[in-house]
């Protein structure tokens, strides 16, 4: 931290009325690349550290988010126990003197701003809604990387994957699945639930009903929907809280679904990796429905 806050919050200041008047830097061309490769990359966020722990040398990552070492939201925390934990901050970000920052986006915009004033190049990975955006934003991550080849072959075991569960899961079309959490939220068409329902070979039953992205939903409208299973992040080893919810619950415990435990609890990281992970989810939910065989 900065002994001078006012001096900080001025250099801030400067730095981004200087950045909104300058051209643009060069990493914000969309096929940007490095001329060298960069030695001191920092993952601003979960999706970064979990692809650049597959496709780039250990040692020029010289930092990571903070929630990448939590099992909650990362598929890698056990992994990055040794590298540098970084919060949003974008002074802790420049502390350790990066050549390259990939963020994503839900990084603030105040952090970019301040990235960029610093001249610091960035790398910003687009919303993935389908593993094609997945695809997209391994390639290019692994292009301002230099590490082109490691990308491919990353994306070319997931398309690989994806080409074996597919043809696993031709009979079960039939199942009418939906997402579902706490607070009754839901996911439909355009969400990464929809890619992970469609690639496992299930209809993703709120898509089905007009839902878009992200609902919240009626519990009469799910009620009225009957889907056959639910689908429920869980923090692994809290699977029985959760199933207890549902049977608690005065209204949900009359779905048939529920009465004949037709739930599939998938790890919260897992099912809500936006990285090539993101497989597991699918294989997941299909072999469990693969078990239970006909809705």
């Amino acid at each position: 931290m900065s002994r001078c806050p006012i001096a900080a919050t001025l250099a801030l200041a400067f730095g981004l009325l200087n950045a909104a008047c300058r051209d643009k830097a060069p990493w914000e061309a969309p096929d940007w690349r490095p001329e060298r490769a960069p030695q001191r990359i920092v993952a601003a966020s979960v999706l970064a550290t979990e692809v650049l722990l597959e496709i780039a040398p250990r040692e020029r990552i010289v930092g990571v988010h903070t929630l990448a070492a939590d099992p909650r939201f990362s598929l890698v925390a056990e992994q990055v126990v040794d590298i540098h934990l970084l919060g949003a901050d974008p002074e802790q970000l420049l502390a350790v003197r990066p050549d390259l920052v990939i963020t994503d986006a839900f990084t603030k915009a105040e952090t970019q701003q301040l990235l960029d004033a610093a001249h610091v190049p960035m790398l910003r990975t687009a919303v993935a809604t389908t593993f094609a955006d997945i695809a997209a934003n391994v390639r290019n991550i692994a292009r301002v990387c230099h590490v082109e080849a490691a990308g491919e072959r990353l994306v070319a075991a997931m398309n690989d994957e994806l080409r074996r569960i597919a043809a696993r899961g031709q009979d079960l079309g039939s199942w009418r699945v939906c997402s579902l959490d706490g607070d009754m939220h839901t996911h439909g068409r355009g969400s990464l639930f929809d890619a992970v329902t469609r690639a496992a070979g299930a209809t993703n039953l709120a898509a089905e009903r007009g839902v878009g992205p992200f609902r919240k939903l009626d519990v009469e409208a799910l009620l009225l929907w009957r889907p056959d299973a639910l689908v429920l992040a869980a923090v692994p080893g809290q699977e029985s809280e959760e199933r207890k919810w549902l049977h608690e619950h005065p209204a949900l415990r009359l779905l048939p679904c529920v009465q004949r435990d037709r739930v599939v609890f998938v790890p919260m990281a897992l099912l809500g990796a936006t990285s090539h992970h993101l497989i597991g989810a699918v294989d997941r939910l299909q072999q469990t429905l693969l078990t239970w065989g006909r809705p």
